[in-house]
């Protein structure tokens, strides 16, 4: 079926999803609220909400790296019409939710206000005692972003109007449908089946092209596997059915980096970043483009843009810990030790519970702050564990692989305890 010929198939629960309400001297349809460990959920929101006609506020997007937060935050808030909080047992902390839910309390308590809010529950952790008595969504059948009915319960909870009947057989069939197909999307990644991965990338099933979710999905298991032409192939198609998907936008400068194509991902990127994006996620993708060119080109200028990057991208959100461990490895190749030892010692806490692996990413960074702090055996036994519990993620370690070798390099360290470290990636072949 013609690309062309999709778009009957992709928006049509658009048509019983609510439009914003009028937003007068306001800025933003909807104020996402959430944690940096559900940030993948709350960009899914953000391009569905965008794909149905709302302009939503994610700070990592609309934020300048180096800004008051808190004033920004306040003040993106008060510009808003609605608002959503994002709960999960990732990122329960009651301290700031009841800040965020106080805050839109507050705005839906004032005379004559139209502001609705509402909580986004993604997995079966239990609302904090102070929001039980709040409007809540249960998303936890769908850990890739939200979709069918449950999408148009959070929009039309955000405009304070019921839900219509006629939505929900619509809806529900497109539940239905997406979650077979997420099935089968995890089903191929756990099973390293990349041609799997891109049949369904490329089909035209109602699950696949109905909303981002899945055919993002189907696009990063590719990337995963080190599958990046057919990665490639998937994200255009997502990118022909999606053009305002800042995530798929992210994947493509992502999977060009891997490929090699340094200015290309440079260029991608930075048309992202200029465009106002300047979030960890853009920040962290173009500044290991900006690395692969220092590494192509052996100009410094561009390793130094790349530690700048990461750094400006850490200051803004300190619990990023992939753009704090890349600070501080660039940092390292810089020849500057000091600053790469205190940037290592800020990520620690934020990855040291990382030795059971659940999450790939917290797992490697843990190995990563145990070699820059020259433990080296420590550093070995952690990478091991990746390889064993991530053996199909062969594109994601090939490249924690090269940093290592890189900081063997950077450290000096000898020939036996880099052969050492290194040991755990020679498995992948």
């Amino acid at each position: 079926m013609p690309d062309d010929d999709l778009t009957q198939f992709v928006r049509p629960w658009l048509q019983y999803a609510p439009k914003p309400a009028p937003r007068g001297n306001k800025s933003y349809d909807a104020f996402i609220s959430y944690r940096s460990s559900d940030r993948a959920w709350a960009m899914a929101l953000y391009d569905v909400l965008k794909l149905g006609g709302w302009q939503a506020f994610l700070d990592q997007y609309d934020l300048v790296p180096g800004a008051n937060l808190e004033t920004s935050l306040t003040a993106a808030l008060q510009a808003s019409s609605a608002g959503v909080i994002l709960w999960s047992s990732r990122t329960k902390d009651s301290k700031w939710c009841e800040r965020e839910r106080n805050a839109m309390r507050a705005l839906a308590d004032k005379q004559n206000s139209t502001f609705n809010y509402l909580f986004a529950k993604l997995d079966a952790e239990e609302l904090p005692l102070f929001a039980l008595a709040d409007l809540y969504v249960d998303f936890e059948e769908s850990p890739e972003g939200p979709r069918g009915v449950n999408l148009l319960k959070l929009m039309c909870g955000m405009r304070g109007i019921p839900l219509p009947p006629e939505a929900v057989v619509m809806a529900q069939q497109v539940d239905a449908d997406a979650k077979q197909v997420m099935i089968q999307i995890n089903g191929a990644i756990e099973a390293g089946n990349a041609s799997k991965l891109s049949e369904i990338g490329t089909s035209a099933h109602p699950g696949v092209i109905a909303s981002p979710g899945p055919i993002l999905a189907a696009a990063q298991g590719l990337i995963r596997l080190g599958k990046y032409e057919g990665a490639r192939t998937v994200l255009k198609r997502a990118l022909l059915l999606f053009p305002q998907s800042v995530r798929g936008r992210q994947l493509e400068g992502l999977v060009l980096r891997r490929l090699g194509k340094y200015q290309d991902a440079v260029d991608v990127l930075s048309e992202l970043k200029a465009a106002g994006h300047q979030d960890p996620e853009t920040l962290g993708i173009l500044a290991a483009a900006r690395d692969g060119l220092f590494r192509e080109t052996g100009n410094v200028l561009h390793l130094r843009n790349a530690r700048e990057l990461y750094r400006t991208a850490f200051k803004g959100d300190p619990k990023d810990y992939y753009t704090g461990i890349n600070a501080a490895s660039k940092s390292l190749f810089l020849g500057d030790r000091a600053e790469a030892a205190r940037l290592a010692a800020e990520v620690l806490p934020l990855v040291e519970k990382a030795n059971d692996e659940k999450d790939l990413w917290l797992a490697c960074t843990l190995g990563e702050v145990y070699l820059l702090q020259g433990r080296v055996d420590d550093a070995a036994a952690q990478y091991q564990k990746v390889v064993d519990n991530y053996p199909n993620a062969a594109g994601d370690l090939r490249g924690t692989g090269e940093q290592a070798e890189r900081i063997c390099s950077a450290l000096g360290l000898s020939s036996q305890d880099s052969a050492k470290v290194m040991a755990p990636f020679k498995m992948l072949g």
